[in-house]
């Protein structure tokens, strides 16, 4: 054989050297097939094509969008030959490949999110009525920069713009637009709203707002985000997970403030039927006064009427109610003077008193005892002196007038 002889180990280590020169990275596309996840760390799966197959490897870490069996993907690699003799490709990173791919892909991530509850609408926060300061996430050199800008300008103005430069397609898009929400996160208090922005393009240019990792950055900022992507037909995973999603970036900035001349003009419709309703209220009002002067006019005027008639009335009843009392006082004196002693001693009557007590009868009477009788005019008192037995009494009468 003449040659000297290697190990198999040092056979293997000077082909991975040859290749390591030769092909130090390959992009390779294929039709996946194979796919495994082992202990949740290591992703295995090969790349087919109609005619040959090879082998995959790389950290469940490295794997940026959901892959299965049949999607056509394109790996950037490293070929390398294993110490077990087996030829495979040590993938850094996959990228979807076909618009079937693309769409299952989302499929699944959108599925995998909507389990967890990133898009649930009432997790959703609204957006300051007016903002003061955004941070506005977007390629400056896309058109979609200049739209946003100019709409807000002639929107609103005075709003503050911070920008930040990033990508907004390819392989390297997802990681800074991330970088950017955890920058505008970790100085939160200057910004009120985090508007991230594109152009349209195909389902391809728009994977890295499909990416797993920046749909979570952007579900997770503590500051609200608005999303807009200029694409009408496709929904990327970032507008779904985003607090407000716009149709384009032209939408986002109407979105994001009100237009001052629809607000001024809204203010002078305002201003306009509020200063109506007062006069209204106003008319309404001294309508109201005037109804209620009069009202209580005539009201007054019953009250006089009512007071006159009921003054008659009383002056009518008083004078019934003496005429009442002068009869019935009239009939109780002529029954007072019917019982006078007086009125009847002058009919001729006399009252006789022994030693000052009315007698009634003349056995009531004995001899010696001072007798008073009392007439209508004056009085005759009797008084007899007794001087034994068969004497003559002597009496004296004594008469007072």
């Amino acid at each position: 054989m003449g040659n000297e002889s290697i190990t198999v180990s040092e056979f293997n280590s000077l082909l991975n050297q040859t290749l390591n020169f030769a092909y130090p990275e390959v992009v390779v596309e294929g039709e996946v097939s194979s796919y495994k996840i082992n202990q949740s760390k290591w992703v295995f799966f090969d790349l087919k094509d109609e005619e040959s197959v090879v082998g995959c490897f790389m950290t469940v870490y490295q794997l940026k969008a959901e892959i299965e069996d049949g999607m056509v993907v394109r790996v950037k690699a490293t070929p390398q030959l294993t110490k077990w003799g087996k030829f495979s490709l040590t993938v850094k990173e996959v990228e979807l490949a076909g618009e079937g791919s693309v769409k299952r892909a989302f499929e699944l991530l959108k599925a995998k999110f909507e389990k967890e509850g990133l898009f649930l609408p009432e997790r959703k926060r609204q957006l300051p009525e007016m903002p003061e300061k955004v941070l506005l996430i977007t390629s400056k050199q896309a058109a979609a920069f200049n739209d946003f800008v100019s709409i807000i300008d002639d929107r609103w103005g005075g709003l503050e713009i911070d920008h930040i430069q990033v990508q907004v397609q390819g392989a390297v898009a997802a990681e800074q637009i991330i970088d950017a929400i955890e920058y505008a996160n970790s100085c939160s208090e200057k910004y009120e709203v985090l508007v991230i922005i594109r152009g349209g393009g195909s389902s391809e240019d728009l994977q890295a707002f499909n990416n797993e990792e920046l749909v979570r950055a952007v579900y997770g900022s503590s500051i609200p985000t608005i999303v807009g992507i200029g694409h009408e037909d496709d929904i990327s995973l970032a507008e779904l997970a985003a607090d407000v999603r716009a149709a384009t970036p032209t939408d986002a900035a109407r979105r994001l403030v009100p237009d001052k001349k629809e607000l001024v003009s809204k203010i002078k419709l305002i201003e306009s039927t509020m200063l109506s309703s007062l006069v209204s209220i106003a008319n309404n009002g001294r309508s109201l006064l005037d109804d209620f002067y009069h009202s209580m006019e005539i009201r007054i005027n019953n009250l006089k009427h009512e007071t006159a008639e009921l003054q008659s009335l009383a002056t009518t009843y008083i004078a019934k109610v003496v005429d009442d009392c002068s009869g019935q006082l009239k009939l109780q004196q002529k029954l007072l003077n019917s019982l006078n002693p007086s009125a009847i001693l002058s009919r001729g009557y006399s009252i006789a008193r022994v030693n000052g007590r009315i007698i009634k009868s003349s056995s009531q009477y004995k001899a010696g005892d001072s007798l008073v009788i009392q007439l209508h005019q004056g009085k005759i008192e009797l008084k007899s002196n007794n001087t034994g037995d068969n004497k003559t009494n002597d009496q004296q009468a004594k008469l007072n007038f």
